[in-house]
């Protein structure tokens, strides 16, 4: 059990997640940046501190619904597993 022990002792991060430097998420981050901070330098101090508000906000969000998303698509992985160990005989769980 490899894995669970590496998950234990902190080897297995998914939420850390590394990306190819021309990948296009890479460029596609690369652009949000750009224009975040275009929109930053046409902002007054003021509506720089409601965008920030927002920010922290909409990051929470993201993280909540990639914590959702990665524990869906570990359970739905357990059910392959367990279908495919099982030869289909554990159809309700």
């Amino acid at each position: 059990m490899q894995i669970l022990e590496d998950l234990y002792i902190g080897n297995v991060r998914p939420g850390e997640r590394m990306f190819k430097r021309n990948s296009q998420y890479a460029k596609a981050l690369d652009e949000t940046v750009k224009a975040g901070d275009a929109l930053t330098a046409s902002l007054s101090d003021e509506q720089k501190e409601f965008f920030e508000d927002y920010m922290t906000a909409q990051r929470e969000v993201n993280i909540l619904t990639d914590c959702e998303t990665f524990c869906y698509g570990f359970k739905v992985g357990a059910k392959i597993m367990l279908d495919v160990l099982t030869e289909g005989q554990m159809r309700e769980i």
